[in-house]
């Protein structure tokens, strides 16, 4: 107890206290949810110690440990309001389906009433937008740095470009000649280990056609090729000598009839084809800036190779010649662009 307290603490000691029932007598902060409400054109009051009261009428009440006793309003609100810390999918689901329900999540600035979102982004993959775009600027810089510009140029806003520099951190620095890398070679295991993954959607596909022809076609219709299927492709030095991987692994932009290119829903579990539609669009920017037009970027594939559902030694052997390369990359790029002797 701090000085000049001590008589809160004589007023307890040696005296029954009388208990009331938990939370009774603590207040519940609404003040985010409002402003929340207020972003979505719902004005809203406080009307009493559990009720809200909308620009409209209408009266939403808000679930509490606390009743206040005895004199209790006897009219029903119209709407149950809900602002939870973590919005879950399951009363997103209760708000699309309940007119009644007026759902407000604080944290992604989304609102829900009489059963539609009417405030925020409605797809929760466009929350990861900023990550894609802060794991693209680190593929960017991993290896050669880059000019602010430069990243512009390849396909990202300047705001995005502040955003994810920002994002990055201490990770990065600014020299005389553009973005970098703080550490020589400090991106690249970075990107290629916390990369969450393209998200999408992924199908499974079987062909009688040797792999490489199943990597020329698909390649025809747009496609980027990835993972260890990339070390045969003309002008990427090949991953050693070992066999062709047992799949492809492809990433697809656009819609592509696969069935047309030869292929057939896979139903045994041992596909020789995975194609993505990634969430992620900068997979496609990325490989462009690499000067790529039939594969990922190679921290892409090295990602893939990280993660395959059944990654064998190969594709062990294979992950680590691939970062070894990007390292001694990393290291040779670093000496040309400061004249240092190699």
């Amino acid at each position: 107890m701090g000085s000049g307290l001590e008589w809160v603490a004589a007023a307890y000691a040696g005296r029954p206290q009388i208990t009331m029932p938990y939370g009774l007598g603590d207040t519940t902060d609404i003040t985010l949810t409002l402003s929340v409400l207020k972003l979505a054109g719902l004005r809203a009051v406080v009307e009493t110690h559990d009720t809200i009261r909308l620009a409209d009428g209408r009266r939403a009440r808000f679930p509490m440990l606390t009743q206040r006793p005895r004199d209790d309003d006897p009219n029903d609100a119209e709407l149950l309001l809900l602002a939870p810390r973590t919005v879950t999918a399951t009363q997103i689901a209760l708000a699309e389906r309940t007119e009644t329900v007026l759902l407000v999540d604080i944290d992604r600035r989304r609102v829900w009433i009489d059963g539609e979102q009417v405030l925020g982004a409605r797809d929760r993959w466009k929350d990861a937008a900023p990550i894609y775009v802060t794991f693209a600027v680190a593929r960017m810089l991993a290896v050669n740095g880059s000019t602010f510009d430069g990243l512009v140029r390849a396909g990202l806003t300047p705001g995005q470009v502040d955003d994810a520099l920002a994002r990055l951190g201490k990770r990065v620095h600014r020299t005389d000649i553009g973005w970098e890398s703080r550490q020589v070679g400090g991106l690249i295991d970075f990107a290629v280990a916390c990369y969450p993954g393209p998200g999408g959607v992924r199908t499974r596909w079987t062909s009688d056609l040797p792999l490489i022809e199943q990597a020329e076609r698909l390649i025809s219709a747009g496609c980027r090729i990835s993972g260890r299927a990339i070390s045969d492709r003309p002008g990427y030095p090949a991953i050693s000598k070992r066999k062709m991987p047992y799949r492809v692994v492809a990433f697809s932009e656009q819609e592509v009839d696969i069935g047309a290119l030869g292929f057939e829903p896979d139903t045994v579990g041992f596909a020789g084809t995975e194609l993505i539609r990634p969430a992620d669009p900068t997979v496609f920017l990325t490989a462009a800036a690499a000067g790529y037009a039939d594969r990922t970027d190679d921290i892409i594939t090295a990602n893939t190779l990280l993660r395959a559902d059944w990654r064998n030694a190969d594709d062990a052997a294979s992950l680590e010649e691939v970062r070894n390369r990007l390292q001694f990359l990393a290291d040779t790029g670093y000496d040309l662009r400061h004249n240092l002797p190699s």
